[in-house]
C-alpha cells in the first residue's frame, strides 16, 4: 500500500485497523491465507421505508442474466441458480442494477474450501452488488426485506442473516454497517494453505455457532 493510500485509509477507517491491514497485506506475501469476521443480523424488524425509483423482486437465472445492466455485465451465477439459491434483485427502469444471493446450503468459499452453517437459524447471504451509480440508495435493505418476505410465506420460518468479510476489507465492512441493522459478532474463522494442504482457526464463538471454514470438494458445491 503507498503512503498516499494509507492516509486515505487512516481518515476513512483510523489508524489501528488502518495499520491491521497494512500487516495482514505484508503477511499473505509469504503465506496464501484469509482471516475473516462471521457476522449475524440481530432478528430486529427492518422498518426503513422502500427505495423510491427502484423495483426489488426476486429473479430466476434467464431474467438476472438478460438484465444486467452495463456497470454489472460479465457475471455467471448459473450455479447458483442451479442449485435453487435465491436473488433478489433491484430494478432501475428495465435494467437490474443491483442484486444479493441467499442460501441454506454450504457454500464454496474457493476451491478446496467451503464455508458451513446451521440452516435453521441462518441464511447465508453472498455475491452482493450494486452498481457504482446507483450506490447510497440503500438498495441492498431492499433485497433483504424482499427475500425475508418471501422466506416467511414459504416456509413460515425467519433465521437471522449471516455473512463473513475478510478483516482487512476495511471498505466491505464499513459498508455492511451503513446497510444492515446492528449486526451482531459471533466470532472469526481462517483458512491457511501450507504444505499443499489447508489448515483452519476457529474462535470459540464461531464453534458454538457453528459456522465453519471446512476442507471440501469444491467440485460437489457449485
Amino acid at each position: 500500500m503507498s503512503i498516499e493510500s494509507f492516509s486515505i485509509s487512516v481518515a476513512r477507517h483510523g489508524i489501528v485497523p488502518s495499520v491491521r491491514r497494512t500487516l495482514l497485506g505484508r503477511a499473505r506475501r509469504v503465506l496464501d491465507f484469509e482471516l475473516c469476521r462471521v457476522e449475524c443480523s440481530s432478528g430486529e424488524p427492518y422498518v426503513w421505508p422502500d427505495a423510491v425509483g427502484y423495483e426489488t423482486r426476486l429473479v430466476g437465472e434467464v431474467e438476472f442474466h438478460q438484465s444486467l445492466c452495463e456497470e454489472l455485465r460479465n457475471v455467471d451465477y448459473r450455479w447458483a441458480f442451479r442449485r435453487g439459491d435465491v436473488c433478489s434483485a433491484s430494478f432501475h427502469g428495465a435494467d437490474l442494477v443491483g442484486y444479493s444471493f441467499y442460501s441454506s446450503l454450504p457454500t464454496r468459499a474457493r476451491d478446496g474450501v467451503t464455508f458451513t452453517f446451521p440452516a435453521q437459524h441462518y441464511v447465508y447471504a453472498y455475491a452482493s452488488a450494486t452498481a457504482p451509480s446507483h450506490r447510497g440508495k440503500r438498495l441492498e435493505q431492499d433485497r433483504w426485506k424482499v427475500a425475508r418476505r418471501q422466506r416467511n410465506e414459504v416456509t413460515g420460518n425467519d433465521p437471522r442473516l449471516l455473512w463473513y468479510v475478510n478483516v482487512a476489507n476495511l471498505e466491505a465492512r464499513a459498508t455492511g454497517k451503513a446497510v444492515r441493522t446492528r449486526p451482531v459478532l459471533l466470532g472469526y474463522i481462517a483458512w491457511a494453505r501450507i504444505a499443499g494442504g489447508y489448515r483452519f482457526f476457529i474462535s470459540r464463538g464461531c464453534r458454538k455457532a457453528q459456522t465453519l471454514f471446512l476442507a471440501s470438494n469444491s467440485a460437489a458445491l457449485s
